[in-house]
């Protein structure tokens, strides 16, 4: 008998269950479709960092389904207030709360079970689509497979289970408590107007603005100053701090947006020109019994426009940050040991055309920590480790001929030095301004040197030539000056005819590991463009990827929960609207009127977390000049793709707002009613 009643009353209130059903479609289909990339083994095949990787994955993971269910938690809350005077008729009736409570349950169990059908079926659409992004992100040719992942199928099923079950029994526990006369009026709740909380409104909003600033500064000294108190515990502090005065900044200040704009409008002389009292007042109506939900949305948005901005800075930095890390097509290096050259170049011989290579040394100074003192990157000994640190911040160099042949490799100019002088090569530019202002004199082996030359650019090869781990810095000399050094590492650099076919990374290390003396230790590094692309491809592509995805969540529930306030807000306004079109208030302006409401209610929420992202670009950029114009370019494109799918939902939520409040309803014009008098 339930299932009749609810399949009937499914039926008839159809109208108010789209968007519902909608919301729970989509929610199962983002969550099938990223399951079903954690299950896939095409996706995992091709990466080496997909492993790794996983457990940030399935964070994004745990992340996604508690938003969601927050957002079908709000959506099942939107339904009930829908259902409410239809609840009371019934208790009014006679029908018992159990008898109610299980009628609502199988109604919404009817729902899920299709949703949960169709979602899963849309999701494995969708999950093709990404494969295919994905696959195009990586350079791989991707075949089509319609085979479902029954392991993302059950993680799929389990998740919106938990979600659906939580919502479910919120709803009901509070169907049987409430009384007839709240479930009349419970759909009006907190439509008070701004009736509370006039005091100190400037005060507060300023102080929203200022804890959203400091939020800021604590982030920014998070990311880009390493403190040492409390063994690092203090950068994550401040990390914490930073998002928390964040999020407590933008509550606050949507909390206090309605008495602001009323209290602007009062002051303005337009408060009774034509229908903006009409605007006003419903714009305040909304924003204080929506307020909190204003404070969550934007602060999704925020998150929204860092995902896609990130994404977009990755997928910009890819071919910069991949030239830097590999500007040698293939190199090898060896600690304690002669590294045998010989072999390198057989193999290499094997695999490729050489078009240039050369052998070299990289030598310890063993009574100068410069580099480390300068750039402030000095290794502080720890107990059982203080040879470790000793060898970290000693300076290393290389012969000034052999620096000039590595540069021809790359296509710069040779580099001259006197007798007395030395010159500093360094990938970081920030690095280069610090080290010409202080122009330090190099003392090593009874000598002194004045700096000669601060040069820029990609040389390090990740720690083959540079002084420390990560320094990217490394000191030039006379040749003369490194005839009495001792050897840090023997190295070998390589150019080939084509880099893109230098795949044997792994083979040539095995290689030359197996031409190693067993005598003494010994450490092989190898690098080729290749080897270092694919890695790099899965660590910056996989990182854009999950970075879109959550925005692209962020966008669908912030624009998701504007349209189910405005939509459900539209019926409850209709009599309004009705009243206005008696007055001979036009459709045409009706329609402007809804326009003017719908985009100023979706683009409120967006007023701080823009303000906010401003500032944190110009903090980046002030930080990091050299990537000012490309974090500039990588915004732009974030912001017109928020723009693209943002619009859509206006413009959808803008329509149905136009026909739920012009429907029903008659226009009424002077002549019509001159011709009634007549």
């Amino acid at each position: 008998m339930y299932a009749k009643i609810a399949i009937r009353n499914v039926k008839r209130s159809i109208g108010d269950y789209a968007v519902y059903v909608l919301t729970l479609v989509l929610s199962i289909t983002m969550i099938f479709a990223y399951n079903s990339l954690l299950f896939s083994d095409a996706i995992n095949s091709f990466s080496k960092l997909m492993r790794p990787m996983m457990s940030i994955l399935i964070c994004v993971t745990v992340m996604v389904v508690l938003i969601l269910g927050w957002l079908i938690s709000y959506i099942t809350h939107f339904i009930f207030e829908q259902r409410s005077r239809e609840f009371a008729c019934y208790m009014t009736m006679g029908m018992e709360r159990p008898a109610m409570s299980r009628l609502f349950l199988t109604e919404q169990l009817v729902i899920g079970s299709v949703t949960l059908v169709g979602g899963i079926l849309l999701g494995n659409v969708f999950y093709l689509a990404l494969s295919q992004v994905i696959f195009k992100m990586f350079d791989k040719t991707y075949y089509m497979d319609l085979s479902f992942q029954l392991p993302a199928i059950s993680l799929t099923i389990l998740c919106f289970f938990v979600m659906f079950a939580f919502c479910l029994l919120k709803q009901n526990r509070i169907l049987k408590k409430v009384r007839i006369k709240e479930l009349m009026s419970y759909s009006r709740q907190n439509e008070n107007g701004v009736a509370a909380g006039r005091k100190n409104v400037r005060l507060k909003m300023t102080a929203a603005v200022l804890l959203g600033v400091l939020g800021l500064l604590c982030l920014y000294v998070a990311f880009s100053v390493t403190i040492e108190l409390f063994a690092g515990f203090a950068n994550m502090f401040l990390m914490a701090a930073g998002v928390l005065l964040q999020g407590v900044s933008l509550m606050l200040f949507y909390r206090q947006l309605a008495l602001v704009i009323l209290q602007r409008y009062k002051k303005s002389g337009k408060r009774l020109h034509h229908l903006n009292i009409f605007f006003y007042r419903q714009l305040t109506a909304r924003l204080n019994t929506n307020g909190r939900q204003m404070g969550v949305i934007s602060i999704l948005l925020l998150l929204t426009f860092m995902g896609l901005g990130g994404a977009s800075f990755m997928a910009n930095a890819y071919e910069d940050a991949l030239q830097n890390k590999v500007p040698f097509d293939v190199e090898v290096s060896q600690h304690y040991g002669k590294l045998d050259v010989e072999a390198c170049r057989d193999f290499i011989k094997e695999h490729s055309i050489i078009t240039a290579d050369l052998s070299y040394d990289i030598y310890y100074l063993e009574d100068s920590t410069l580099i480390a003192d300068m750039i402030d990157r000095k290794r502080e000994p720890v107990e059982g480790l203080e040879d470790w640190a000793a060898e970290e911040n000693m300076d290393r160099c290389i012969r000034l001929s052999d620096y000039n042949k590595l540069r021809s490799f790359l296509g710069e100019y040779p580099v001259s030095l006197q007798e007395d002088e030395y010159a500093m090569q360094t990938e970081e530019g920030y690095y280069r301004d610090k080290i010409e202002k202080a122009g330090t004199p190099l003392k090593t082996g009874g000598r002194e040197y004045r700096l000669g030359q601060v040069l820029e650019g990609p040389f390090a090869q990740d720690g083959m030539n540079e002084s420390g781990y990560g320094s990217k810095t490394i000191l030039v000399l006379p040749d003369q000056a490194c005839e009495t050094l001792k050897q840090a590492r023997g190295c070998y650099a390589a150019m080939v005819d084509d880099r893109e076919k230098t795949d044997y990374q792994d083979t040539l290390q095995k290689t030359i590991e197996k031409t190693v003396s067993s005598d003494g230790p010994s450490y092989i590094m190898t690098y080729t463009y290749q080897g270092q692309k694919g890695e790099m491809q899965s660590l910056y592509m996989m990182t854009a990827f999950i970075c879109c995805y959550a925005a692209f969540i962020c966008i669908f529930i912030c624009a998701t929960i504007l349209a189910v306030q405005l939509i459900s807000s539209s019926k409850k306004y209709r009599y309004q609207y009705d009243q206005l079109r008696r007055m001979g208030t036009m459709d045409s302006e009706i329609r402007k009127l809804t326009v003017r409401q719908t985009a100023v209610y979706f683009f409120l929420p967006m007023v701080l977390p823009l303000f906010f992202l401003l500032l944190y670009m110009a903090g980046i950029g002030f930080a990091f000049p050299v990537q000012r114009s490309m974090l500039i370019v990588s915004f732009a494109g974030a912001a017109g793709i928020f723009l693209a799918v943002y619009g859509c939902y206006l413009v959808i939520t803008c329509l149905q707002y136009q026909r739920n409040v012009l429907k029903g309803t008659k226009q009424f014009r002077l002549h019509d009613l001159i011709r009634q008098e007549k």
